[in-house]
């Protein structure tokens, strides 16, 4: 083919159906055969592609020929050798600028108008860089004069590369044989020249199926089992039908799915072991009661006939949901009261291990801090003087529960044998860690004068149980035959070592997790090796990972920004990972309208960005003509979060505040009462807004600059936030505005988001 032509009506329709618009869909996949010349024919409801001796084309059953898109494949090699993920994108991308501009609409953050000419550049993908980026040209004024009298535009797309030579390869000889062939074709086989009376936008309305007219999905939406199958990729499907067969990963970036995903495979699992009369048992583990109740919310709207699986010792094939806390519990029955343990909900155990920690820190600098310097190392001494209590205490805490809990098992000289972690705290000798473990010891001397029990003391008692000749003989039938994690990431190596003992000794290789690291608050330790020897796994094999791609929640320009904030981290930290590198859309072009680009906005005062940030939250409302439960307001510090619900207080605005991740309880007190939410930070994961607004992204303030003298501890914070700020972002379908003080200056994580005008400052 020289050249494909694509009419408006046929544009209008390929960008409006979510099949076309990820690669890990069966017809986007025909769409990419067709532009790389492997198929000459192809209908699709309404939409159909005829190939001709010198060009392809691209119409619907009532062409609209006045306006479109000609690839001149000359020049144009932007559609060979891609992959599918890549193509498609391209070709998306193109598609909809093309609407924006035909529709007179301003163009968003991936495109750019050249000054003084009549060139356009689309960016396709995801970048960091300011030169080099790889871009589509596109000459928006082609043959003006020769086709304006006649009422006619169109686009041509001549160029695709990293090349700044705009206007080195136009011609318009493709252009015009595909205009005037375009004509031919479509006379020949509907008898009409350029376009029909009857309004296609009602024809295409009838052609597509009711259930992608259904724009507003999310993960808790009450679709059902069957329907879904609609809306899921190649590679869910894949993954949710199979069998057990031994372990296995779940990966993907924020917003692909992957909890649902687990959720409908747990689904289909049931159905056909019940169906097959086979006894069958899962477990489904998730990290706190919040997502516990979030799971079964999901579970419930798709699964009629849940409530008859539920109870294990009642039914031949079941379905258990429950956190790692409750069934350590459980296990050890009567040997820990109620009253022993500091919460029964890990996150608030977790919260209320804060508390202690600062004590016990507190005791250790008062009484023996003097004495331990003599032998602690410089930069160890530094660290500890100059960080602020609230930081360290965040990193205290991430060392006795990832490594002094989680990798020395409670153990000084494993401790002081272990390798630190990259991006933690600084320990360049052995009194280093020795005031540390005091430290550990002092915390665990209160839980023991108030006989109690932290989370992990309840995991590491029921791992030196189940490891037992009396449990292996009861798993056989208290065991499970799979166990499904969520939030793999979320757990440290204490908890993960249990996962394997709780299927049945045949089964205990069928564990199937989910994954995101950039998810986890700080370097967490779980590379590969050591996450399959705390799971007890063999190595996971190719076909047993599957990795989702495609972007349900976010919109492209809200993926970019996030994106970006990854890029920055994994260039800085070089065991950072961003999920995002081969992230594929999946917005329609109705929603990409609706979707706004993000925005910074630096304010004079934190009183005057407390104010600020509810009045956007009001602005931002009207904008996407939704519901206030559907605007979620973050504050970065404590002392924000309590501002906001102060300044809420006093100008009588009602508000819920969410009191832990994934806190689906109180979204839906706050969609009954049609209040806004307001979150601190750390609480936003595993939930989905229309609208997010982050207050107090700053300078000093993320990540905390009170140590830029420090690296270690600079690095560790720098870590976390980055961590943190992902996460935040990607809880918004259409719409993030960031928001600091202006005299503390632009956040650096932000730098490289401004520079490429990912970030609109205000």
């Amino acid at each position: 083919m020289n050249y494909i032509f694509i009419s408006y009506d046929a544009i209008k329709e390929l960008a409006s159906v979510h099949k076309f618009q990820s690669s890990e869909f069966n017809e986007s996949l025909e769409i990419c055969q067709i532009l790389k010349g492997e198929k000459d024919s192809w209908n699709w409801l309404n939409l159909k592609f005829t190939r001709s001796d010198k060009g392809g084309f691209f119409y619907t059953k009532r062409p609209d020929l006045k306006k479109g898109i000609i690839f001149d494949l000359s020049t144009f090699k932007g559609f060979e050798n891609e992959k599918n993920d890549q193509l498609i994108t391209i070709f998306q991308k193109v598609l909809k600028f093309a609407i924006r501009y035909f529709e007179k609409l301003p163009p968003v953050t991936c495109e750019r108008h050249i000054t003084g000419t009549s060139i356009s550049l689309v960016f396709p993908f995801p970048w960091v860089a300011t030169k080099d980026v790889y871009r589509i040209t596109i000459d928006r004024d082609a043959e003006t004069v020769r086709y304006s009298k006649r009422g006619k535009q169109f686009l041509l797309v001549f160029a695709a590369g990293h090349s700044d030579n705009l206007q080195d390869h136009i011609s318009y000889t493709n252009l015009n044989k595909a205009v005037e062939e375009s004509t031919n074709i479509c006379k020949a086989e509907f008898g009409v020249n350029d376009s029909t009376n009857e309004d296609p936008e009602k024809i295409r309305a009838l052609q597509l199926t009711q259930l992608e007219s259904q724009n507003d999905l999310s993960i808790v939406s009450n679709v059902g089992f069957s329907n879904w199958q609609y809306y899921l990729t190649n590679n869910q499907k894949s993954f949710i039908f199979k069998p057990i067969s031994g372990p296995e990963r779940l990966e993907g970036a924020a917003g692909t799915g992957k909890t649902l995903t687990m959720i409908l495979r747990c689904i289909n699992l049931l159905k056909q072991n019940f169906e097959s009369n086979n006894e069958f048992h899962l477990l489904f583990i998730t990290h706190s009661i919040s997502t516990k109740n979030q799971i079964l919310d999901i579970f419930h709207s798709n699964f009629e006939e849940l409530d008859l699986f539920l109870e294990k010792n009642h039914s031949p094939v079941s379905l258990t949901i429950t956190t790692l806390q409750e069934w350590c519990i459980r296990f050890l029955g009567a040997n820990i009261g109620s009253s022993e343990y500091l919460d029964r909900d890990a996150q608030d155990s977790k919260s209320l291990q804060k508390l202690y920690l600062e004590e016990a820190l507190n005791k250790a600098v008062n009484s023996d801090y003097s004495s331990f310097k003599l032998f602690c190392s410089q930069q160890f001494i530094n660290f500890f003087d100059t960080t602020e209590k609230e930081e360290l205490l965040e990193m205290i805490q991430h060392e006795v529960a990832v490594t002094i809990k989680g990798r020395a098992n409670e153990d000084i000289e494993k401790y002081q044998k272990l390798p630190r972690l990259k991006y933690s705290i600084p320990c360049k000798q052995e009194g280093d860690l020795n005031f540390l473990f005091l430290i550990y010891q002092y915390y665990q001397s209160m839980l023991k004068i108030t006989n109690q029990f932290d989370s992990d003391d309840i995991i590491l008692t029921s791992l030196g149980q189940l490891n037992t000749p009396i449990w292996r003989r009861r798993r056989e039938k208290e065991g499970f035959n799979a166990a499904f994690i969520d939030e793999t990431h979320l757990f440290n190596l204490n908890e993960l070592s249990i996962f394997h003992y709780l299927n049945k000794e045949i089964d205990k290789q069928n564990i199937v997790f989910t994954i995101d690291k950039s998810q986890a608050v700080g370097d967490r330790g779980l590379v590969d090796d050591i996450l399959f020897d705390a799971l007890g796994l063999d190595t996971l094999k190719d076909n047993n990972s599957q990795k989702l791609h495609t972007i349900f929640r976010s919109s492209p320009d809200i993926v970019n920004l996030a994106f970006t904030i990854l890029s920055s981290g994994a260039t800085l930290f070089t065991n950072f990972e961003n999920p995002l590198e081969k992230a594929s859309f999946n917005f329609t072009e109705k929603e990409e309208q609706k979707s706004k680009p993000p925005r910074y906005i630096l304010k004079e005062s934190e009183e005057i960005l407390i104010k600020a940030a509810y009045t956007e939250a009001d602005n931002m409302k009207k904008e996407l003509d939704t519901q206030n439960s559907k605007i979620l307001i973050v504050a970065t510090t404590e002392l924000l979060l309590n501002k906001l619900q102060q300044y809420a207080k006093q100008i009588n605005k009602p508000i819920e505040v969410l009191k832990s991740r994934g806190d689906l309880e109180t979204v839906k007190s706050a969609t009954k009462s049609n209040r806004f939410l307001v979150s601190g930070i750390d609480y936003v994961g595993g939930l989905e807004f229309d609208g997010t607004i982050i207050v107090g992204v700053d300078k000093s303030r993320v990540p905390p600059t009170l140590v830029d003298s420090f690296t270690e501890s600079s690095h560790f914070l720098n870590y976390a936030w980055h961590n943190r700020m992902y996460v935040a972002v990607t809880r918004a379908k259409y719409a993030v505005i960031l928001m600091g003080e202006r005299s503390r200056g632009p956040s650096k994580l932000l730098e490289t988001a401004i520079e490429n005008k990912i970030l609109l400052v205000e």
